[in-house]
């Protein structure tokens, strides 16, 4: 499908037949006119109104060869092809090897193919016989792949039905109903694999949705359950999927030599080449960085900073923040703060964590008023449920009558389903946020690991850090002590010495009908975020961004408005069309009174996973003809055509494991050429507060308005906080349901 003048056309080979019409398209109906239209694909100098016709044309072909090829099965359009055999069976998961297939366009070189490879896990054993309607809630959306015969495919059950696949009969416009056992025998292709043969006929059957909504149903005992890499079982499994560059270059040679090299013999339309595109190397330098008392660190020798090393500069900024001569930009007095702890922890190691994140705070944030936060514990021996322990932490905050500030509250980890975020998390952060208590939060798991009590010939029994652990230790306190005091207090480590292009940039987020905006001056401190509500989950309406963005700009006096020519909009994934024109709405509304004249505005797409997975490698050919691939360095990258571009923020000087994932960036619309557009997004990675020791994926704009997110738009189930855990979900009105991902 494509859109040219308002209109939907479906483009079709003229060698195909005609599409059904009418046609059922999810909860609508489209009817096809054929038009006398004839378009030629020219695919080797494409218009760009052709390129992405011609890209989808490559793509089904690419596709049809693969369905037809039963080594592999793919979950759902669009994903990796996987083998059928996993590479690894271990802890009762399946562990499949895959290959994403992607066609790209790039303006130097023509049509080509990405290829990379990806894990998935599954349960090696599928959904129990028997499954108890309770048994079934704790599994209700989760992911499976369906074994249907030998097409495997990822689906979602969803609904309960209390029957087995003998009593749950389906209608068949031709045939009336059958049993779902009857239609898997029936239908499903063969050969049929043992389990399929052996399907017991009193499996439960459970109903999924498909993408047009319609209710189908599956056999239980042909469902095997699909695990992400947060579930504690997987997290094991993970490390040994990690793949250093050399073997992942390996495995994608094998497999364009094995299969995509076929595809001409199976369609002679499509050739792939054997041998990968190689590139020049380019690579953009990090910006100079400013730390208290002007002090400058500078990978490109400027004048009058201290100069650094590529390979050195994050043990450089973080040696730079603990140097009493030097330390922190920022110099301005923390706010009142707050502790608030399990009553088990402060009883026991809680005198001891506190000690060494007070010393950490203290070292990296040095202060005429030391860090000392105010102590409250909670009753935390009660039951492990969200609503017990939620209530002993409101309780405790509401006795103490705290005035308003910035805190920390340690939690327990609770159990919840995979993929479900933590909900005591969530509402913590927004129902103390209603108090003027601003809070992070941190869990016991780490702290309570770390300490250990020993008894001193002096002076006693004391909880001291368990040497073998004090390694972790000290990185997690410096992670709680940047990210959950100095950034949650908005108190910045270093800054941006060497000004960006832009002369603002502006990231957004959305999530939970929650926005948030985050604006990052040309340099130095000036960053700032905004938060508004909205009835739109995830797009925006044109309305709210017109809004939003007229009042913060018209409050931004301090950022020198009417030196403001380029503004870069920077948007995590996709930019909507009613948000682009919000923004445009707002300019001219701020041009017409006068507030910015003449500003331009650029709209980036950051997209931390993108479907077409790139890869670098450095390659070099070393005597004898043997060959070493290494990672990419930090900062290289390679512009694919006029709209893509693929930075590497993380690289060789600081990935211990692994293969460098480059960052996707694309150009939507805008002024400021594309290039200026990849050496501010670089830039930012480089501000790397959360981390300084190390580097950062994504632009500091983009994770700063990731935690002000996590603050602000988690959900949480109301009644049972109101009511206790014992409520009815599918009865309540109000319960939410989970997002995936962490707060931790």
């Amino acid at each position: 499908m494509t859109e040219d003048r308002g209109e939907l056309y479906l483009i079709v080979s003229v060698d195909a037949d005609e599409p059904p019409s009418p046609f059922q398209v999810s909860n609508t109906t489209a009817y096809f006119e054929p038009t006398s239209e004839i378009t030629t694909l020219d695919y080797v100098d494409p218009s760009p109104d052709t390129e992405q016709i011609c890209m989808r044309f490559l793509q089904f072909i690419i596709n049809g060869f693969f369905y037809h090829d039963r080594r592999y099965w793919q979950p759902s359009s669009g994903y990796p092809q996987f083998e059928r055999e996993p590479i690894l069976t271990k802890e009762g998961i399946d562990v499949y090897r895959g290959y994403s297939v992607r066609v790209v366009y790039s303006e130097t070189s023509g049509f080509g193919v990405c290829v990379d490879v990806t894990h998935k896990y599954v349960s090696h054993s599928p959904l129990p016989v028997v499954l108890s309607q309770n048994a079934f809630a704790n599994l209700k959306g989760s992911r499976c792949v369906y074994h249907y015969g030998l097409a495997w495919y990822e689906i979602r059950p969803t609904i309960y039905s209390g029957l087995t696949v003998r009593e749950q009969l389906l209608k068949l416009d031709d045939q009336g109903a059958t049993s779902l056992f009857d239609f898997i025998m029936s239908n499903a292709p063969k050969p049929f694999p043992k389990d399929v043969a052996g399907l017991p006929p009193e499996s439960p059957a459970v109903g999924y949705l498909t993408n047009d909504g319609e209710t189908r149903h599956a056999a239980a005992a042909l469902c095997y359950p699909v695990f992400g890499t947060a579930d504690s079982r997987v997290r094991r499994i993970h490390r040994d999927t990690i793949l250093p560059p050399h073997l992942r270059r390996s495995l994608i040679n094998a497999f364009v030599s094995s299969s995509l090299g076929r595809t001409d013999s199976a369609n002679p339309i499509v050739r792939v080449s054997s041998n990968a595109l190689t590139v020049p190397k380019r690579a953009l330098l990090p910006p100079d960085i400013e730390f208290g008392h002007r002090v400058v660190l500078s990978v490109r020798g400027t004048r009058g900073s201290s100069n650094v090393s590529l390979k050195d500069l994050g043990k450089e900024r973080l040696g730079a923040l603990r140097d009493p001569k030097i330390g922190p930009y920022s110099r301005k007095p923390l706010d009142r703060q707050y502790l608030v702890m399990p009553r088990s922890v402060a009883e026991s190691y809680g005198p001891a964590f506190v000690g060494d994140l007070r010393a950490e705070v203290n070292t990296l944030y040095d202060q005429e008023v030391p860090y000392a936060p105010t102590i409250i514990d909670y009753e935390d021996r009660v039951e492990r449920t969200f609503a017990a322990q939620a209530s002993a932490v409101l309780g405790a905050v509401e006795s103490a009558g705290l005035d308003p500030g910035y805190g920390i509250v340690m939690i327990h980890e609770l159990d919840r389903g995979r993929g479900e975020h933590d909900q005591l998390a969530a509402m913590l952060m927004t129902k103390l946020r209603e108090q003027e208590l601003f809070v992070s939060v941190i869990h016991t798991r780490v702290a309570g690991e770390s300490y250990r009590l020993h008894q001193q010939a002096s002076n006693g029994p004391a909880y001291m850090a368990i040497p073998e652990k004090r390694s972790r230790l000290a990185g997690y306190l410096r992670n709680v002590a940047i990210n959950k005091v100095l950034l949650t207090n908005e108190r910045w480590p270093f800054v941006l010495s060497t000004p960006l292009n832009a002369d603002l940039t502006i990231a957004l987020d959305v999530q939970n009908n929650t926005a948030c905006f985050t604006l990052l001056g040309k340099s130095g401190p000036s960053i700032r975020t905004e938060v508004s509500y909205s009835r739109d989950k995830e797009k925006l309406a044109q309305a709210h961004v017109r809004r939003v963005l007229f009042d913060i700009l018209r409050q931004e006096a301090s950022l020198g408005m009417d030196r403001v020519e380029n503004i870069v909009l920077l948007r995590d994934g996709q930019w909507f069309k009613s948000e682009i024109n919000g923004v445009k709405d707002a300019l001219v509304a701020l041009h017409k009174e006068g507030l910015m004249t003449g500003t331009s505005a650029s709209f980036v797409e950051i997209h931390k996973t993108s479907a077409v997975s790139f890869r670098l490698f450095e390659v070099e050919t070393q005597q004898g003809g043997r060959i070493r691939v290494e990672n990419p360095g930090l900062g290289q990258y390679h512009v694919l055509n006029s709209k893509s571009g693929y930075i590497c923020s993380t690289g060789r000087e600081y990935l211990r494991q692994g293969t460098a994932q480059p960052l996707n960036v694309r150009y939507v619309e805008g002024t400021m050429p594309f290039g200026l557009v990849l050496e501010d997004v670089y830039a930012q990675t480089c501000l790397a507060l959360t981390q300084p020791e190390g580097c950062s994926r994504l632009p500091f704009s983009l994770r700063l308005t990731d935690i002000r997110l996590a603050e602000h738009a988690g959900s949480y189930d109301q009644d049972a906080l109101a009511f206790g855990d014992n409520v009815d979900h599918d009865e309540s009105e109000n319960s939410e349901s989970a997002e995936e991902g962490r707060i931790e």
